[in-house]
């Protein structure tokens, strides 16, 4: 299995000095943003025919493995846009800090502020459709990461870094039964890991792109491999905490990381490999650990090499999101303790040292 925690922001420089134009995309809303000398496109698809978007869509039951997966709703000065979540207590919710971020630039909702709110929705018992407020829970806090200054933000004022973009939302009731709660795998991952991707975003297929608009009802899910992994941007990407993986929508003969970074990992089958859309930002990367799925990861961006001519959300274009791992003092801070972090199995001599780290302080950045 491949080892390669790589500076996927060095590499796309080295791209673009060789003549190719590098973009990356925020699954915020589904709305498009630019930023100067890249495209900024909306952030599960399906592979090409005889696979369809419909293939992928969850039954919304109980009995789903994915029952704890919700939407989310983000209200404020008349804007109302979707992400998604992971349920991972009775009333946090794990999901991405650009959501929750009104200017792209750290400025986050205040849930004081009257027409301002974020509201979860379950479906997790098959019946938001003919019931939805019942399966609504409005949220009485938001914490996101310290180091999240805004999406695509860098320490030093640059672009490119789409590190720290996680959030914890608390809920002001308890979840509702029929929803799962899912522990969260705090362990460093390799390129080659596969990964289950879950959300409620834009869809369409390797062979078109996107076309389907996402949906407070309609969850899907899919699968990738990671291809490559950023360290700490605060460390200049050279030490620290594994923080954001990378994954390539691969189809149609495009394997995108391997032709042009030589990472080659393995290709799922064409109803399996997925990517991501606008509104699955914040929703999960699963990995199956002892027998049950874990939260390793979110989703929170896609991206494309505009040189190289593919579509938005079509094959050859790539995706990436935030490692748990590398946020578990934040994770444990946000939820209050109210969370259940699994360690790696084969070091038993860590879990005194990880419960120390877990019992820090971790500063939180203050709310407006």
């Amino acid at each position: 299995m491949l080892n390669r925690n790589l500076s996927f922001k060095k590499i796309a420089g080295g791209m673009v000095a060789a003549g190719f134009m590098f973009g990356m995309g925020s699954a915020h809303a589904g709305s498009i943003a630019a930023t100067p000398g890249s495209v900024v496109t909306p952030t599960i698809t399906s592979g090409a025919l005889p696979d369809t978007p419909a293939a992928h869509v969850d039954p919304n039951t109980p009995n789903s493995k994915y029952s704890g997966v919700v939407s989310i709703n983000i209200r404020y000065d008349g804007e109302s846009y979707i992400c998604s979540g992971a349920l991972v207590g009775k009333r946090q919710v794990v999901s991405a800090g650009h959501c929750v971020d009104t200017t792209g630039n750290g400025t986050y909702v205040d849930l004081k502020k009257p027409g301002t709110d974020v509201r979860v929705l379950f479906n997790s018992n098959g019946s938001y459709n003919t019931n939805p407020a019942a399966n609504i829970i409005t949220a009485t806090q938001v914490a996101v990461h310290k180091d999240y200054q805004g999406f695509n933000n860098c320490p030093d004022g640059s672009l490119g870094c789409v590190n720290d973009d996680i959030a914890v939302i608390t809920l002001g009731q308890d979840a509702p039964d029929s929803a799962k709660i899912y522990k969260v795998a705090v362990n460093p991952i390799n390129a080659g890991t596969h990964i289950t991707m879950v959300g409620y975003g834009t869809s369409g297929d390797g062979t078109n792109g996107y076309y389907i608009s996402p949906s407070f009802s309609v969850k899907r899910s899919g699968e990738n491999v990671v291809d490559l992994i950023d360290l700490d941007d605060e460390q200049d990407f050279e030490g620290g905490n594994q923080e954001v993986y990378y994954a390539d929508f691969d189809g149609a003969g495009r394997d995108t990381f391997c032709d042009l970074f030589d990472v080659c990992t393995p290709i799922l089958a064409n109803d399996r490999e997925s990517g991501i859309g606008g509104g699955d930002s914040g929703g999960p990367s699963f990995v199956e650990m002892y027998g049950e799925l874990m939260l390793v990861a979110n989703n929170t961006f896609s991206g494309r090499f505009t040189s190289l001519g593919y579509a938005e959300g079509s094959f050859g274009t790539y995706f990436g999101g935030i490692i748990m791992g590398g946020y578990k003092d934040f994770l444990y801070t946000a939820t209050g303790g109210k969370i259940a972090l699994v360690p790696e199995p084969t070091s038993v001599a860590l879990l005194g040292l990880g419960a120390l780290m877990l019992g820090g302080a971790a500063r939180r950045r203050k709310q407006k």
